[in-house]
C-alpha cells in the first residue's frame, strides 16, 4: 500500500510508478485486439475499423477520468468516517488492513486551511502514526460504498465474471500461442501448464508480478514494434488489396470495445501504488491514458500490416512482386474469414501466408509468433492477479464484517481463505479452457465484449453518477471534475450500453 507523504515529491521522484502504471495498462490490454481484431475485419476491412477504434478510444479516456474521481472519493469517505454511507453499513469500509478504524484517528478538519491553501495541501490528512497507510482500494469497496446493497452484491458478482471471461479467453490465445511455438498439435496438452504456472504465481507470487509484467511489456511492446516494421517491408512484396465497406461497420463494434476495453477494471488496484495527492493522482491518470492510447496506435499498425499481408475473403487478390501479371491463389483457408470461422488467433493465418510465399522470411513469422506467446502470457498473469486482487478484497471485507477482529490466528485463517477462494475461480477458467479450446474468437466476441461493456455502461456509471450529485458531487478531493467532464458522463453510458444491447441482439439473432 502507498504511504501519504507530507513532503510535496516531485514528477521523477515517482516516475518508476507512473511507468508501472504505465506498463502495466498495456499489459492487460495488449493482446485480446492485437489476436482477435484482424479476423474480424474480414468484411468490414481498414477504414470502418478506425473509425469504431477512434470513437471507442474517447468513450475510454473519458471513463478511465471519471472512475478515477470515484476512486479518490472511496478514499475520502474512509478517511472521513464522519461522512455517512448512505444505503449501506459504514462501519464496512471505515477500517484500514491493520484494523485501526479510521474514526479514531486524527483527521485534521478542513477548517484549518485558509481559501488560498492548494488542494494539495487539503488532500493531506493528519493521521496518527499508527495508522499511516492509505485505505484499501479495490472493486468490492467501490462498489459497497456507492451503490445500494442488492446491487453491489449483483456489481460484485458481475466483475468477477468479466475477470473470469477475460480470463477465460487469455487461457484460449496463450494456448494457442505456445502450442505454435514449440509445435504441439494439442492444445489440451498446453492448456493445464499455461494456466496453473501463471495461476500459482498470481497467486503466491505478488510481489514479483508488477516488475515482472512491467519488464516483459516493455519487451514484448519492442518486439512488437519491429515486427510490424518487418511485417510492412514484407507487404510491399505482397500486394494483397485491402477493401472496406463500412455496410459490415458491426463487425468490428464488439471486439473493439475489448481491444482497448477493461482498463477501468485495474484502476483500483493500480491506484494503491500511489499517494493521495493531487500531483500523484494527475500523473497516474495520464499514465494509464497514455498507456491506452499507446495500444490503440499499436493495434492499428498490427491490423493495417494483417490486411496487408493476409488476404479478406478471397484467397486469390494476392499479387506478388515477382510473378509477371497478376495474381496469385492461396489456399482458401489462407484467408482472414477462415480463420474467424475456425476461432484461430490472427498469428496463425499470417504465419502461414508468410512460411508458403515467402519462406525465406519465416524468422519474421517466430518473431510474431515469440511476441504474441510474450503477450498473452503477460495479459493472462495480470488479468489473473487483479481477479485474485478483487477476491481477496471481497474476503477481507467479509471477513471483518463477521470477526470484526485483527489478531494473528484470524489474519492467517483470511489469507488461507483468500487463497483457497482464488484458486477456485482460477479453476473455474481452466476447466472452462479445457472444454472449450477453439473457442477463442466466440469467447472474446460474446462472453468478454458483454461482460466488459455491461459492467462500464451499467454498475460503473451508476458509481460515477452518485459519485456526481448530491453529498459526493463536492468532497474536497485532491483532483477534481471539471463541470465539462461531468457531462461527459452520458457519452460512457450511451456507448457502452448500446454495445451491450447489440451484444444480446447478436447473441439472439445467430441463436434463432
Amino acid at each position: 500500500m502507498a504511504v501519504f507523504s507530507p513532503s510535496a515529491t516531485t514528477f521523477y521522484s515517482n516516475i518508476t510508478v507512473y511507468l508501472q502504471c504505465y506498463f502495466l495498462t498495456i499489459a492487460y490490454m495488449l493482446g485480446t485486439g492485437i489476436l482477435g481484431l484482424p479476423v474480424t475485419l474480414a468484411r468490414a476491412g481498414f477504414t470502418p475499423f478506425l473509425f469504431m477504434m477512434t470513437i471507442c478510444l474517447v468513450a475510454q479516456i473519458i471513463s478511465i477520468i471519471l472512475i478515477t474521481d470515484a476512486i479518490q472519493k472511496l478514499v475520502y469517505v474512509q478517511l472521513h468516517a464522519e461522512i455517512s454511507l448512505a444505503d449501506n453499513d459504514p462501519t464496512n469500509v471505515k477500517e484500514s488492513y491493520d484494523g485501526i478504524p479510521l474514526a479514531e484517528s486524527s483527521v485534521t478538519d478542513e477548517s484549518c486551511f485558509s481559501d488560498g491553501d492548494s488542494a494539495e495541501e487539503r488532500s493531506l490528512f493528519s493521521k496518527s502514526s499508527s495508522d499511516d497507510e492509505m485505505p484499501p482500494v479495490n472493486l468490492y469497496l467501490l462498489l459497497n460504498t456507492f451503490l445500494p446493497r442488492a446491487l453491489s452484491y449483483a456489481g460484485n458478482i458481475h466483475f468477477i465474471w468479466c475477470l473470469c471471461t477475460a480470463g477465460i479467453s487469455y487461457a484460449l490465445a496463450g494456448s494457442q500461442a505456445w502450442a505454435e511455438v514449440i509445435h504441439i498439435s494439442s492444445l489440451l496438452t498446453v492448456i493445464p501448464f499455461f494456466c496453473w504456472l501463471l495461476n500459482l504465481l498470481a497467486v503466491f507470487g505478488r510481489k514479483l508480478v508488477s516488475p515482472l509484467v512491467s519488464v516483459l511489456t516493455l519487451f514484448k511492446g519492442s518486439l512488437l514494434l519491429v515486427a510490424v516494421i518487418i511485417a510492412f517491408a514484407v507487404s510491399t512484396t505482397i500486394h494483397n488489396k485491402i477493401t472496406s465497406n463500412f455496410q459490415y461497420i458491426q463487425d468490428t463494434y464488439l471486439i473493439v470495445t475489448v481491444a482497448i476495453g477493461g482498463a477501468y477494471l485495474t484502476l483500483p488496484f493500480l491506484f494503491t501504488k500511489i499517494n493521495y495527492v493531487e500531483h500523484e493522482v494527475r500523473y497516474f491518470r495520464l499514465s494509464v491514458i497514455f498507456g491506452l492510447i499507446t495500444v490503440y496506435i499499436l493495434e492499428i499498425l498490427w491490423c493495417w500490416a494483417t490486411l496487408d499481408v493476409v488476404p479478406q475473403i478471397d484467397p486469390c487478390s494476392v499479387s506478388l512482386s515477382q510473378t509477371n501479371n497478376g495474381t496469385y491463389c492461396l489456399p482458401p483457408d489462407y484467408t482472414l474469414q477462415s480463420a474467424a470461422e475456425n476461432g484461430e488467433i490472427s498469428t496463425i493465418p499470417f504465419t502461414k501466408v508468410i512460411n508458403l510465399v515467402y519462406p525465406q522470411y519465416r524468422w519474421i513469422a517466430t518473431l510474431i509468433s515469440l511476441f504474441i506467446m510474450v503477450s498473452i502470457t503477460v495479459s493472462y498473469l495480470y488479468n489473473a492477479t487483479v481477479l485474485a486482487h478483487t477476491v481477496e478484497g471481497v474476503i477481507a471485507s467479509w471477513w471483518k464484517e463477521s470477526w470484526n477482529k485483527s489478531d494473528f490466528m484470524e489474519v492467517k485463517c483470511q489469507n488461507v481463505t483468500s487463497s483457497l477462494a482464488n484458486i477456485v475461480f482460477l479453476s473455474v477458467i481452466f476447466i472452462v479452457a479445457m472444454f472449450n479450446p477453439k473457442s477463442f474468437v466466440e469467447v472474446v466476441e460474446k462472453l468478454m465484449s458483454f461482460a466488459a461493456n455491461f459492467g462500464l455502461g451499467f454498475f460503473m456509471s451508476i458509481i460515477v453518477w452518485k459519485c456526481t450529485s448530491g453529498k459526493y458531487r463536492d468532497l474536497d478531493v485532491p483532483l477534481p471534475l471539471s463541470k465539462v467532464q461531468i457531462h461527459l458522463q452520458y457519452i460512457v453510458i450511451v456507448f457502452f450500453m448500446t454495445a451491450s444491447i447489440y451484444d444480446i441482439v447478436v447473441w439472439i439473432s445467430e441463436s434463432v
